[in-house]
């Protein structure tokens, strides 16, 4: 479970980036449909994390690689909304990807 957890979140980085880089090289920003989709595969990632943590029992030290992930994870729903601006948009999605990132370096640490 843990490597699938690691493949998984390491594809959900590279999929955050690519809708980072859509949405801001594009007028329109990314496909309402695209967002949804990342969004919603980090949602699955999480409950993946879970059922690893309840699995693996990690140490308490390790409590800070899923701080991140849930922060981040925030930040997407909120701040990528197409109901914000696309400057809020393309912020939003960057710092979820700095947040992603720093987490799952914390996990391979």
């Amino acid at each position: 479970m843990i490597a699938f957890h690691m493949i998984y979140g390491l594809l959900l980085i590279l999929l955050d980036l690519v809708v980072t880089i859509w949405e801001i090289s594009t007028r329109s920003g990314a496909p309402k449909g695209l967002r949804g989709a990342a969004i919603g595969l980090m949602d699955l990632q999480i409950i993946i994390g879970i059922i690893t943590w309840i699995m693996a029992k990690p140490a308490a030290s390790f409590v800070w690689h899923p701080i991140f992930m849930v922060v981040a994870i925030i930040i997407a729903h909120i701040f990528t909304s197409r109901r914000r601006s696309k400057g809020t948009r393309v912020t939003g999605w960057v710092i979820t990807d700095v947040l992603l990132i720093l987490g799952a370096a914390l996990f391979h640490g």
